[in-house]
């Protein structure tokens, strides 16, 4: 019997194993972790904060139906607006052998030059996952790897990466709009916003008010042309825009200066 007066971290593990594994979701999972982590690094490599929604994310390969469930949380995740599959996968990628040439070094010798001149060729076989047939010799385990390698690509408007399962790709839409950019921006007023009201202690269910003041005059636009977005998350009545800080800030409970990737950002909160 358990003793419920003993702190948690010191009880035991519950058992478990009663609970069927369930392979086939644990494979689906691995599958859209993979891709949400692809698609974070490349936004990470190209510079496109998480707040920027970008337009759409493929995922290509014979096991791209597996995400079918999982579209909305991918979407999420990776914040893009359209999540596309598709199997074909020859066009976009190849697969290519790389041999580790101080691990066979030693254990080839003279036949290293074979075996280098049949990669080049692509005159291989694999065997399995862990061996490959090469020069009249077998190479096993760490001696190679297979790689899913894009092929060539306009790496102004999509990015395609291969995932570490080399059994799929992502495509991802990297250009950004006019209409994407100004959506990042409200996004991260948004979130300012949140901390300003987080900072005020406000209570979850305020309703607010608000003023917004920016030096950039692009900011203050978005502001209003997604007010009703803005005042749905944030809980706000209303949105005033402002050019001199001083007024805001008088008219206005509590004040808080920000800063955002477009520039500075003041929010002025009133409680109703």
């Amino acid at each position: 019997m358990i003793n419920r007066k003993i702190s948690v971290h010191l009880q035991d593990f519950p058992d478990v194993s009663f609970i069927e594994e369930e392979k086939k979701l644990v494979s689906e999972m691995d599958l859209v972790r993979e891709v949400c982590s692809t698609a974070l690094s490349i936004r990470d490599n190209k510079n496109l904060r998480v707040r920027l929604p970008l337009k759409s994310l493929k995922v290509i390969g014979k096991n791209s139906s597996k995400i079918n469930d999982f579209k909305e949380i991918i979407a999420e995740e990776v914040n893009v607006k359209n999540i596309e599959i598709a199997e074909e996968i020859e066009d976009l990628a190849e697969l290519k052998l790389q041999i580790n040439f101080k691990k066979i070094g030693v254990k080839y010798g003279s036949k290293v030059k074979e075996i280098t001149n049949a990669v080049k060729i692509g005159d291989w076989k694999k065997i399995n996952d862990k061996e490959i047939s090469i020069a009249g010799v077998s190479l096993i385990d760490d001696e190679f790897e297979i790689k899913l390698t894009p092929k060539n690509q306009d790496d102004k408007k999509f990015v395609i990466a291969s995932l570490p399962s080399n059994d799929c790709l992502i495509q991802i839409d990297i250009e950004v709009t006019k209409d994407l950019e100004e959506e990042g921006i409200a996004r991260d007023i948004v979130r300012a916003i949140q901390q300003s009201r987080k900072e005020s202690n406000l209570n979850l269910s305020d309703n607010i008010a608000l003023k917004i003041v920016s030096t950039n005059s692009e900011i203050t636009k978005v502001a209003l042309k997604f007010s009703e977005y803005i005042k749905e998350q944030t809980l706000s009545t209303s949105i005033e825009t402002y050019d001199n800080k001083e007024l805001a800030q008088k008219s206005a409970k509590f004040f808080f200066e920000n800063k955002i990737d477009d520039g500075d950002l003041s929010i002025g909160i009133s409680v109703i």
